[in-house]
């Protein structure tokens, strides 16, 4: 499971944790572009590096943790 403390730094306007699934999907897409959608991926993988997180970006741009 993803520590809160990480869910912390990352305020997702785009993406939403989902604890079941263990990872990163798209909810919110009437605040989706192409720049805002870029941006937030970029701060999520920078975060995840931090903290030495494994991942997968899917075709459909969820980030799945490898927990």
């Amino acid at each position: 499971m993803l520590d809160k403390k990480i869910l912390e730094f990352l305020d997702c306007d785009i993406y939403k944790y989902s604890y079941a699934k263990k990872c990163f999907q798209i909810s919110n897409y009437f605040k989706t572009d192409l720049n805002s959608l870029v941006d937030e991926v970029k701060k999520i993988i920078n975060v995840l590096h931090e903290n030495s997180i494994k991942y997968k970006i899917l075709k459909d741009n969820t980030i799945k943790l490898d927990l």
